[in-house]
């Protein structure tokens, strides 16, 4: 049963709130802001004429079952089920598949090996120092925070994968974010936190916690790291200032262009300027070093 904790702030937190619940709420997401930093086009698109349904992919679904596992193995049998192997080249065959999907619609259909899979990461998540804090002091997984942006009075949410609540240990609290991915390595990761802008998400996090529980500061931000092919290696990585305060920078632009976005309702994609195109960065530093590969 869905329970409401409501503090002295304006700021509330419903936890055990199911995903279709939460997507279907009016507030903005990080997801959302996303969008808007790349385009408002792609946000007016997405968001307001809604003309792409976005359907779960294989990796999204794996990547929730990973989540499950490790935060919530009690909702796995609520949430998932195991797909028998059915002879597709049949007639019979694919009616009996047809069938037995449409008895379980709602649920993410998942193979044996996809569960094996996920367990060993999970498992190999609690070998991590970070999940005996987890397991140390009270927190709580999957809540959702509703809040208001103070300088463009905007409403948004976000859902934390895991959270420690302020505590003697952390006078703060502390967010933990559960990732998967192909290259858990810091080079990697690092340029998967920039393609999916996990910096602007780890700001809009923690300024929800904040507002939810009034701390003095905002909470580290730590992620779990989990590699999702053999042997399934995790990785556990604090960010930073400097990757914090990127952003922070990056959070407030999505909201001031989003707010302006819509008090005029314009919605600009790109820029159709001509323009110079350059290599990444690292590629020129490497060409002026002469040690370009």
């Amino acid at each position: 049963m869905t329970t409401i904790i409501t503090p002295n702030t304006s700021a509330a937190m419903i936890e055990k709130m199911s995903n279709e619940d939460y997507h279907a709420r009016p507030e903005y997401s990080s997801s959302q802001l996303k969008d808007m930093l790349r385009s408002g086009a792609h946000f007016y698109s997405n968001h307001i004429l809604r003309e792409v349904e976005r359907e779960s992919s294989a990796a999204m679904n794996f990547g929730t079952l990973v989540h499950t596992l490790f935060l919530e193995p009690d909702q796995f049998e609520n949430e998932f089920v195991i797909a028998p192997k059915f002879d597709k080249r049949t007639k019979a065959g694919k009616e009996e598949a047809a069938a037995w999907e449409a008895a379980h619609q709602g649920k993410i259909l998942i193979t044996e090996e996809q569960k094996t899979d996920a367990m060993r990461m999970a498992e190999n998540l609690k070998q991590l120092s970070s999940y005996a804090d987890m397991k140390n002091n009270y927190g709580m997984a999957e809540a959702s925070i509703f809040f208001n942006d103070p300088v463009y009075d905007l409403a948004l949410r976000v859902r934390l994968d895991y959270h420690i609540a302020p505590c003697k240990a952390f006078t703060n609290g502390l967010i933990l974010d559960v990732k998967t991915t192909t290259d858990a390595r810091p080079t990697e990761f690092s340029r998967s936190c920039a393609k999916f802008s996990y910096d602007l998400s780890a700001a809009m996090y923690r300024e929800g916690f904040q507002q939810y529980y009034q701390t003095a500061e905002k909470p580290p931000f730590i992620f779990l790291v989990a590699e999702s092919a053999i042997p399934f290696n995790v990785k556990q990585y604090k960010a930073s200032d400097l990757f914090l305060s990127v952003g922070e920078a990056r959070y407030n632009k999505a909201k001031s262009l989003l707010a302006e976005s819509l008090l005029i309702n314009e919605w600009d994609g790109y820029s159709t300027d001509l323009e110079e195109i350059y290599l990444p960065s690292y590629m020129t530093k490497q060409a002026l070093e002469n040690d370009f590969n």
